[in-house]
């Protein structure tokens, strides 16, 4: 089974991942279960917007651990973030059951 994430995130941060500006994203504190489908949960909304691929840890940057972003998907309409089994969206990132 592939692991999965709800990835809370700024709304900038999100578009620019969704439309191909950022390749990375950057953690304090990276999952450890790497590589993961991550949904993308923009803080203050609580909707998934998309989601995308994140890789390994790639390496320790001032801004943190830049992970690699690849296959970016926006959803036509945001999807509750009670779709995926959380009450709220978490402070950095959680777990979740695929599908």
């Amino acid at each position: 089974m592939s692991e999965a994430i709800v990835l809370a995130i700024s709304a900038e941060n999100a578009e620019a991942i969704l439309s191909g500006e950022r390749d990375r994203d950057h953690r304090r504190f990276p999952p450890k279960k790497l590589p993961a489908r991550a949904y993308l949960a923009v803080v203050g909304t609580g909707s998934v917007i998309g989601e995308c691929h994140l890789g390994e840890p790639e390496r320790n940057t001032a801004k943190g651990w830049a992970l690699p972003v690849t296959k970016p998907r926006r959803y036509r309409t945001p999807r509750p973030v009670t779709d995926y089994g959380l009450a709220r969206i978490p402070r950095s990132f959680r777990y979740v059951e695929e599908g």
